[in-house]
C-alpha cells in the first residue's frame, strides 16, 4: 500500500522535502499558512516566495486547512519554524484519528524558549500518543537538495521500529538518509550550528578572514558537545553528518539563511531590512541564540560563542567587541 503523506509548512525546506517525495511517485499534500503560496504551488507548480526557480511535481498539492491534510496522512513532515511548533502542533492535534498510527518527521530546529524543550519533546507533549515522532537533520541546504545535488542526512527517533520505513521513504539517488537513535543529539546539532553560522557571518561581513572563522566553527562544535553532554547524547553524533557535517555546510555556504543574517548585520543593515531581503524566510539561529543562552544560564553551562551571539543580537553589543572577547576565550 502506498502511504498517504502530508507536509506541514511550505517554506523552502518543507517544499523541498514534499517535492522530493512527490517525484518518487507519492501523492503529497502540503499545508501553507500563506494563501499565495497555496495558489503558487497549485497553479504554477512553483513556490515563488520560498523556493523560487524550482519546478515542482504536479503530485505536490497545497492546502490551507489542516482538516484537508491531517486525518488520512500516515506519514507527516513537520516543517514549521521552532517558534511556532507548539502553536501549530496544538492546532493540528484534534485532526488525528484515534484508530490510526501516524509517523511524523520533524525538521524544525531549536529549543522552545519558555520550556527549553527540544522540538521532538514539544511534539510528543502536544500530539496524541498514536503519533510516533522522528527528527531529520543534516547538511541539507534546501536549494541544493531541490536541485538534486548529492547529500546525506540523518533520521533519528526513540521509536527504532519506524526508522527503516522512513529511511526507505526519503532515499533517492541524490538524498541518502542514515538511521540513528540519538534523536536529542541531532536536534541539538541543528540548533547550535545555526548560532555558529550567524557568528561566521559576522566574520565575513567584517572581512576578518578564514582563521577567525575556523576558530569560531571549532568553538561551535565544542558547544554542541557541552549541551549534548547535559542532555545525555551520544558524543559521536556531534562528529557525524548531523553535527560537524551540517556545521561546515551551514557556516560556509552563501545559501545559508543564518550565515546571510550574520553577514548583513555586520554590514550595518537593520533587522527590518534583512527580513525584507529574506522574503519571509526565517533565520532560526536568531531565536536559538536566545533560548540556548537562557538555558545555559539556568543550568550553568559555559557557552561563550552562544553568549556573544546572543549579546549582539538581543542586547546590542558591538560585534567587533563580541568577536574580540570571544577569541580571547578560545
Amino acid at each position: 500500500m502506498v502511504p498517504e503523506i502530508s507536509v506541514i509548512g511550505a517554506g523552502g525546506w518543507g517544499t523541498t522535502l514534499g517535492n522530493l517525495l512527490a517525484t518518487k511517485g507519492f501523492l503529497v499534500k502540503i499545508w501553507s499558512y500563506e494563501q499565495e503560496t497555496v495558489d503558487s504551488i497549485n497553479n504554477y507548480h512553483e513556490n515563488v516566495q520560498f523556493l523560487p526557480s524550482v519546478k515542482l511535481s504536479s503530485d505536490l498539492i497545497a492546502f490551507s486547512k489542516f482538516e484537508e491534510v491531517i486525518p488520512n496522512a500516515e506519514i507527516l513532515v513537520f516543517a514549521v519554524p521552532s517558534s511556532h511548533v507548539r502553536k501549530i502542533a496544538e492546532q493540528i492535534s484534534p485532526f488525528f484519528k484515534n484508530d490510526q498510527e501516524y509517523k511524523l518527521v520533524s525538521v524544525s530546529k531549536g529549543l522552545e524558549y519558555t520550556t527549553f524543550k527540544l522540538m521532538s519533546e514539544v511534539l510528543r507533549e502536544v500530539l496524541p500518543s498514536n503519533v510516533k515522532v522522528a527528527a531529520l537533520s543534516g547538511p541539507n541546504l534546501s536549494s541544493e537538495v531541490a536541485h538534486m545535488q548529492p547529500t546525506a542526512t540523518v533520521i533519528a527517533s526513540i521509536h527504532e521500529e519506524i526508522l527503516p520505513e522512513l529511511v526507505d521513504l526519503f532515499h533517492t539517488a541524490y538524498f541518502k538518509p542514515y538511521a540513528i537513535t540519538d534523536e536529542r543529539g541531532i536536534e541539538i546539532c541543528g540548533a547550535v550550528k545555526n548560532i555558529t553560522a550567524i557568528a561566521v557571518g559576522f566574520c565575513d561581513g567584517l572581512n576578518l578572514g578564514n582563521n577567525s572563522k575556523g576558530s569560531i566553527m571549532t568553538l561551535g562544535l565544542h558547544e554542541m558537545n557541552r549541551i549534548g553532554k547535559h542532555f545525555g547524547c551520544t558524543r559521536g553524533t556531534f562528529f557525524g553528518i548531523a553535527g560537524i557535517g551540517d556545521l561546515i555546510a551551514t557556516c560556509s555556504s552563501k545559501l545559508s539563511r543564518n550565515h546571510f543574517y550574520g553577514e548583513e548585520i555586520a554590514r550595518g543593515k537593520t533587522l527590518e531590512q534583512i527580513r525584507d531581503e529574506m522574503h519571509g524566510m526565517v533565520a532560526e539561529g536568531v531565536w536559538a541564540a536566545e533560548s540556548i543562552y537562557q538555558f545555559a544560564q539556568e543550568n550553568d553551562i559555559d557557552l561563550p560563542l552562544t553568549t556573544q551571539v546572543y549579546k549582539v543580537l538581543h542586547e546590542g553589543k558591538l560585534m567587533e567587541k563580541a568577536i574580540k572577547d570571544l577569541l580571547a576565550l578560545i
